[in-house]
């Protein structure tokens, strides 16, 4: 499916746990900025919830209104509203995401944790809806006479696809089974990706000799000082992130700094330490092909590359 997306009835979050207003909360606010780009240096933890609470108050509301349309099935009545629902959960998801990979804490990882399940719940709860889908494949089964233009047939196609790729088609406990998979997979997928970024801020090089510098150009020495003196250590400190690792790669004239750096970044999670992803990979790929499979699939490498 092409949106991300929580359940909160499935879930058991209520809209009483907002507590800031919306007026308050700038993601339920409109973004009078430059190109409309999102105003992260107002976003603050507290904020998310309330935001996907009310983002999921109104995409219920646009869906149940396409299935409770009781004209027959069109382009316009059906795929279009479709289109153009869950604006603000998509809003609110982008900001979250990018924040949590490029500045996340302690509160943003757990409340990932309990957004992950309900993300994958209220994403099957619109794949798997059965009076949505009927909609949308009987514009889809009267496409060739509905005079569509080139666009909307793409769309049509792209939605159609989506819904069939995310199980629509599925029956009974196979739908059931579904659910249960994906979930699982967003789990696992939240897990890996967890692991790998406490690898990453974990990881620390301390620089005494200066000599070791030799190469580097003087705006990656600058930074590396800064974060050492963040770190409250001497010398120069380099991590795993692209502005420190990349300078490193390209410039630095110490081979053994280059592979030791290398090394580091290409086996992150393979270490006997909590952040072991070994067990995951096996896992989210056997979980995978399961998936596969119960859609019709050989294994997971022929779904996935069905439309590519």
């Amino acid at each position: 499916m092409r949106k991300t997306m929580l359940s909160l009835l499935s879930a058991g979050v209520m809209v009483a746990s907002c507590s800031q207003p919306q007026q308050d909360n700038p993601l339920l606010s409109e973004w009078n900025t430059p190109y409309g780009i999102p105003p992260f240096e107002q976003v603050q933890p507290e904020h998310y919830m309330p935001a996907f609470v009310e983002a999921m108050a109104q995409e219920k509301a646009e869906i149940d209104a396409i299935v409770n349309n009781p004209e027959a099935p069109t382009f316009a009545n059906t795929i279009e509203p479709y289109e153009k629902s869950g604006q603000l959960l998509s809003k609110a998801s982008r900001v979250f995401s990018v924040l949590r990979s490029a500045e996340t804490n302690d509160e943003m990882q757990a409340l990932a944790m309990k957004l992950t399940p309900l993300l994958s719940e209220h994403s099957n709860s619109i794949s798997l809806n059965e009076q949505l889908f009927a909609r949308i494949k009987a514009v889809y089964d009267q496409r060739e006479s509905a005079n569509l233009t080139g666009e909307q047939l793409q769309l049509l196609q792209d939605i159609y696809n989506g819904f069939a790729r995310g199980g629509a088609n599925l029956q009974g406990e196979q739908k059931e089974k579904y659910r249960e998979l994906s979930q699982k997979l967003s789990l696992l997928t939240l897990q890996f990706s967890e692991n790998c970024l406490k690898e990453t801020n974990d990881y620390l090089k301390v620089i005494t000799d200066s000599t070791l510098l030799s190469g580097l150009p003087e705006s990656a020495i600058t930074a590396a000082k800064e974060t050492a003196q963040e770190k409250g250590v001497e010398g120069w400190a380099f991590t795993l992130h692209a502005p420190s690792y990349i300078p490193v790669m390209t410039y630095a004239d110490n081979r053994d700094l280059r592979k030791e750096i290398y090394m580091a970044y290409n086996t992150q999670c393979t270490h006997d330490n909590e952040h072991n992803n070994l067990d995951v990979v096996k896992e989210l790929a056997n979980t995978r092909m399961e998936v596969a499979q119960l859609l019709g699939y050989k294994d997971y490498a022929s779904y996935m590359l069905e439309d590519r």
